[in-house]
């Protein structure tokens, strides 16, 4: 495992399976792959356009040697056993980071290899609407503030306010 807790990535994908060779009938489901961010890559098409894609060590989520469910409902992963490593024509470590969510792995200190996964919800985020930053400072330049009569946070004199602490020594020690 990395030192950084924010490396974990995991990404929804929507597959096609049979239950069995002799079965005709695809079954649609859909399948989480946990990854650790190895790489992260910028490609620049000549300033018109920037794609980000992260380079992933991918559990195997494909067999019980790679993930298990534990007794109170928790995702656990063993990221000794991977899959897409990129040593096969067919495997694909690259992920574009659009389609990952942020996801952090914490070390299971009972089970040897495993790590639960954390799901992480986000905070402080807003609906912004369709607007271009443009118009939301045109239209935050132009509302009309309210009136403020700085007196009233002025303490009067007749207010005695005593802003000296008696409860320390007075010796100044550098």
């Amino acid at each position: 495992m990395r030192r950084t807790q924010n490396c974990g990535v995991v990404v929804n994908s929507s597959i096609t399976s049979y239950a069995s060779a002799r079965n005709s009938n695809p079954v649609e489901g859909n399948v989480e792959y946990y990854g650790l961010i190895t790489d992260i890559i910028e490609l620049d098409y000549y300033g018109r356009w920037k794609v980000v894609l992260f380079r992933c060590d991918w559990a195997d989520v494909n067999t019980a040697r790679g993930i298990k469910e534990d007794q109170f409902g928790f995702t656990m992963l063993n990221f000794s056993c991977l899959i897409h490593t990129g040593q096969q024509l067919m495997d694909e470590p690259y992920v574009f980071s659009s389609q990952v969510k942020q996801v952090f792995y914490s070390k299971d200190p009972t089970d040897e290899g495993w790590y639960v996964v954390l799901r992480n919800t986000t905070r402080d985020l807003f609906e912004m609407g369709n607007r271009s930053r443009d118009d939301i400072v045109e239209r935050s330049e132009t509302l009309p503030f309210p009136e403020q009569n700085l007196d009233e946070n002025i303490p009067s004199t007749s207010t005695q306010h005593q802003w000296v602490r008696h409860d320390m020594d007075e010796d100044i020690y550098e």
